[in-house]
């Protein structure tokens, strides 16, 4: 896994990737952020949508970085 985030700025959803895997599920662990698992129930990844309520100026350093 090289990346360990993108920003899509099209969808303002900020992914953040914590292992390798194939999403099998997800939930909704309050608004807006979801964890997504995969088939051993263990999370793979955060989504967080609309983003941009918490990453103004910082967006544009992840941005920066990829």
């Amino acid at each position: 896994m090289n990346k360990k985030y993108y920003y899509d700025e099209k969808s303002d959803s900020l992914f953040i990737y914590l292992k390798e895997g194939e999403e099998e599920s997800f939930e909704e662990i309050v608004p807006g952020i979801n964890v997504e698992m995969d088939k051993n129930n263990e999370i793979i990844e955060i989504e967080v949508l609309r983003a941009s309520r918490f990453i103004k100026e910082e967006k544009k350093t992840i941005k920066a970085k990829q």
